[in-house]
């Protein structure tokens, strides 16, 4: 799918950078151009470790520039299930890596100047099932008793507080969530790379990676990059320059739809609070106000056709009126897709290869906040700086089984949670 984003479509002008040719040195090359390889770089050139990035199209071009601007507290799934996988104490820490990780991008887009619309008005979840509210209260207990942390519950006579929609059945408030526009926050954090002295080029595909008397040696169509260490983050993205990685990630689909400029007044009435919205649905929506005064409108995707693709945006469409009867009337002018990463937890991986590859991947939908942290603990890896037990860290990644065969299994998958949510 690649259709000119909306993002794509208002974003500041970007930076020229170069294709590679010819043959380069540095201390560490990084292979992707998103907010993991742009943020790896960022931390790296303040510590006078020379960096270059390899990026495949342009920087952002991949989910870094393509995904919804909602920029969300913890991981998929609640926080009871965190505990349940990793324990009390490794969930606790979680939690309070996601809430850095939204501090740590506030604090780079206000140090750098960035223009990327960044608000933290909070995030909300709606309940697309009734019963879906009792399990938002049993989940503020515990994120308040274990985790010293407060989220509203919006009851369901409430939602209109909200949300001007009878689609939903209550809610529950995160404070601390934000939303920006995706694609300049990483064209900012791009022009801030190379104004810290990192080099960055553009339309240079990693091809093979070969090692050499403790040298790293990146080959591109038209030249070779010569480092000591090598940073590997296409996520979702990744081709077969390593296949321990590409086996370990299982790429879904995602889809969105933006409308025109709408009346402010009425976007005031349809979001009230200009939050970050998504629910509980098992195939999610996921929407937002943008600060061109339009709803950006997101859900599942999946497709092999450009006629099914039609289909997919055109029931995607549907789906947004279905929330917001009042948009009947709005024109849609902008439909683009892109992959998220998912790992076999559904929880991001950051750590090093045998080989010596340092990675992270397989955000879950939630990698507009963690990715950037994530590239912060892969700098901090490489200069050998002092870090607290990391729960998200792997020594040894494990390559998904049947991966060929996950397209199959998605799509399968996807049928059987459609069926899900609309049995009662």
């Amino acid at each position: 799918m690649d259709n000119v984003s909306l993002w794509e479509a208002t974003s500041n002008t970007r930076s020229k950078h170069p294709s590679l040719e010819g043959d380069q040195h540095c201390d560490v090359v990084i292979i992707g151009g998103g907010y993991s390889g742009l943020a790896t770089s960022y931390f790296l050139q303040q510590k006078g470790v020379r960096t270059i990035i390899l990026e495949k199209n342009l920087v952002g071009s991949g989910a870094s520039g393509r995904n919804g601007g909602e920029v969300l507290t913890g991981f998929i799934g609640s926080a009871s299930s965190l505990i349940k996988k990793k324990g009390l104490e490794n969930a606790k820490r979680m939690f309070q890596m996601s809430l850095d990780s939204i501090d740590l991008i506030e604090n780079i887009i206000e140090l750098n100047g960035m223009d990327c619309s960044f608000k933290r008005n909070g995030s909300l979840l709606a309940a697309y099932k009734p019963e879906h509210v009792e399990g938002f209260k049993k989940e503020q207990e515990v994120l308040e008793k274990e985790f010293d942390y407060r989220v509203e519950v919006v009851k369901p006579e409430e939602i209109q507080s909200e949300l001007k929609t009878t689609f939903y059945h209550g809610g529950r408030v995160d404070p601390s969530s934000a939303h920006f526009h995706p694609l300049n926050y990483a064209l900012g954090l791009a022009d801030a790379v190379v104004k810290h002295g990192g080099t960055i080029y553009e339309n240079s595909n990693a091809i093979r990676v070969e090692r050499e008397n403790n040298k790293v040696i990146v080959h591109t169509d038209k030249g070779r990059v010569f480092a000591k260490e090598i940073v590997i983050v296409t996520n979702a993205y990744s081709g077969d320059l390593n296949k321990t990685i590409k086996r370990t990630i299982i790429p879904i689909e995602s889809i969105m739809v933006a409308t025109e400029p709408l009346p402010p007044e009425m976007l005031e009435e349809l979001i009230k609070h200009d939050r970050a919205v998504s629910d509980t649905k098992h195939l999610l929506y996921y929407f937002r106000r943008t600060a061109d005064n339009r709803v950006a409108f997101g859900g599942s995707g999946r497709s092999s056709s450009k006629r099914d693709q039609k289909q997919l945006f055109n029931r995607l469409a549907e789906g947004m009126v279905n929330v917001f009867p009042d948009l009947k009337d709005a024109k849609v002018e902008y439909q683009w897709g892109g992959k998220v990463g998912f790992t076999k937890e559904k929880l991001p991986y950051v750590g090093q290869l045998k080989d010596g590859t340092y990675f992270a991947f397989g955000y879950a939908g939630h990698g507009a906040a963690m990715s950037t942290y994530m590239g912060k603990v892969i700098a901090e890896k490489i200069t050998s700086e002092e870090q607290e037990s990391n729960p998200l860290e792997v020594n040894r990644v494990m390559p998904i089984p049947f991966h060929s065969q996950h397209e199959k299994a998605v799509s399968l998958m996807k049928y059987y949670y459609k069926y899900k949510d609309r049995s009662s």
